[in-house]
């Protein structure tokens, strides 16, 4: 889903000021902007073809006489601290290490994760663009700028002719369903290397200890779910939900009634539209001014930056809030530094009145990479992805280095899984290197993670049965000219929002909202949204 478009910053060659047109910011952790598949990295894993001899294989001819594949890529920071606390990533101990065991000679460009859309900009205005470039979701992203349209990166069509024969493991693991998300004029130019196997991502987390206490059972309904966060304002807690700015990371009362202010659905006559503009946004603007009132949500959800926001849960404030169900462990380790009886768990999300209930389902596609045109390594390239889909190699990735990391005895794998998010960082950095991952979960690590247990439960149980399906129109001609009306850069809709919550205007204000939309531009970009949804032009995400 897209968030933010900003104005182009620099313009150079006449492709790079073409490729830039339409560039945007996107929101963090939200399609992380903000993302079904066919197969889980577990499924896949049991079908990998001699996964372990082709990873040896990989390892013989480091030692023999070919020339290390010379590759440089780029990536966003994405605030990860083992890579912020590095003085020289590319002379990392796992770099040199993933040289040497995969006969590679990488070079990482970072990008600030902050900064990300705007330094991608640069990149491609500078000309001055790796071999291989990495960004959020697949070519429609705005930090990609048109470079696809543009002839930036080569197709990949001829390499993948013969894939299942050449590439047999990646082929295995990579969702069949990820590969369309990639496609531009009926050709192929992405590769989706971080997919998600549940595409309902996002959790709601809720105080146990303070649920106990309450005496009250976990909230089914949108009026349990009240009922408790009126019991934990009794108990003093001084936040019982508490989102974040610009309504990110504050999903589970929109999706209660289906809607979300990032997301896209069909209208009753059959229009794609936004979702900020949909009556159902209105009732659950309606319901937000309600807690707000009730003194049940944190007033300052609307403006709370990330860190103030998680220093809030961190320090016991907050009795629910949502977020992506894999963070569970982190949430519990930071919250037990200051309340060592406090424990979050994951419950279903509340049901609304029209029986939706959790956030918006994601792309399956996260993260893609794609291949400068003039990059020569392209198959070999694909054969080292294709070894970091083998047993050996996602060992490797998960858990470390054998012996030195993690042991096996009798065929069991013994790891420890670490106790700081620096420790947890590095991991993600090492998986960073091998390009491949879910991140719905790790099936590798997740039973020796804390509350491993309830992921999972959540993930088989609770994910598939919640989550508001959308769709996501990708790059329209529209909004580029009204890009002041895309979904999460619509400054109308926050400000008529946060009225509505403040109490400054009735729920009604609501319907001005949308006729003042509508005769801005928005019309306009919902007859070419409801055209290209015809054309079948579209992502879904379900």
């Amino acid at each position: 889903m897209k968030a933010k478009r900003v104005t182009a910053l620099l313009l150079a060659a006449a492709m790079a000021a073409t490729a830039m047109a339409g560039c945007g910011q996107k929101e963090e952790g939200s399609k992380e902007t903000a993302t079904g598949v066919s197969e889980s990295m577990e499924d896949a894993g049991d079908t990998k073809a001699e996964s372990g001899e082709e990873d040896s294989g990989a390892q013989e001819r480091a030692e023999g006489g070919q020339e290390p594949l010379k590759y440089s890529f780029s990536m966003s920071s994405q605030l990860n601290e083992y890579i912020l606390q590095s003085p020289d990533i590319n002379s990392d101990k796992w770099v040199q290490d993933f040289n040497q065991r995969y006969n590679t000679d990488v070079t990482i460009r970072l990008l600030d994760h902050k900064r990300f859309n705007e330094e991608m900009q640069m990149m491609f205005a500078s000309g001055d663009i790796p071999d291989v470039v990495k960004c959020y979701e697949n070519y429609t992203h705005e930090a990609m700028c048109h470079a696809v349209e543009n002839g930036v990166f080569q197709p990949l069509d001829e390499y993948l002719a013969d894939a299942g024969e050449k590439y047999p493991n990646l082929m295995k693991t990579i969702p069949e369903d990820t590969w369309e998300y990639n496609k531009y004029d009926g050709k192929i130019y992405g590769i989706s290397v971080c997919y998600l196997s549940e595409t309902s991502r996002r959790a709601t987390y809720i105080r146990k200890d303070l649920l106990d206490k309450t005496g009250l059972d976990i909230p089914v309904t949108l009026e349990d779910t009240v009922e408790v966060l009126k019991a934990f304002k009794d108990l003093g807690v001084e936040y019982p939900y508490a989102g974040r700015e610009k309504w990110s990371y504050t999903d589970v009362f929109f999706g209660a009634y289906g809607v979300n202010p990032l997301t896209w659905n069909l209208d009753k006559d059959g229009n794609l539209v936004p979702d900020m503009i949909r009556p159902e946004m209105k009732e659950a603007l309606a319901f937000h001014r309600m807690l707000n009132e009730e003194g049940l949500m944190d007033p300052e959800s609307l403006t709370t930056n990330s860190s103030d926001w998680l220093n809030k849960i961190y320090s016991g404030k907050v009795g629910m809030f949502d977020h992506n169900a894999t963070q569970i462990a982190s949430f519990n380790s930071s919250l037990k530094q200051n309340v060592p009886d406090g424990e979050f768990i994951l419950i279903p999300s509340p049901e609304g009145p029209y029986g939706d209930k959790g956030a918006w389902k994601y792309s399956p596609v996260l993260e893609t990479i794609y291949f400068n045109k003039d990059f020569k390594d392209v198959d070999r390239f694909l054969q080292l992805l294709d070894t970091m889909c083998t047993e050996e190699a996602q060992d490797y990735l998960s858990y470390g280095i054998e012996g030195e990391n993690w042991t096996k005895e009798n065929g069991e794998v013994k790891f420890e899984y670490p106790d700081s998010v620096l420790g947890e960082d590095e991991i993600r950095f090492r998986k960073f290197l091998g390009f491949i991952r879910d991140d719905a979960y790790d099936p590798r690590l997740t039973p020796y993670t804390p509350g491993g247990d309830q992921l999972m439960q959540w993930i088989e149980e609770t994910g598939p049965k919640e989550g508001s399906e959308n769709i996501d129109p990708g790059n329209l001609t529209a909004l580029m000219n009204y890009p002041e009306l895309d979904t999460g850069n619509c400054d109308l809709f926050y400000e008529m929002a946060a009225k509505i919550f403040y109490g400054q205007e009735p729920a009604d204000y609501f319907d001005e909202f949308v006729a003042e939309y509508k005769s801005r531009g928005g019309d306009e970009i919902i007859k070419e949204a409801t055209e290209a949804y015809q054309a079948g032009k579209v992502f879904l995400c379900r």
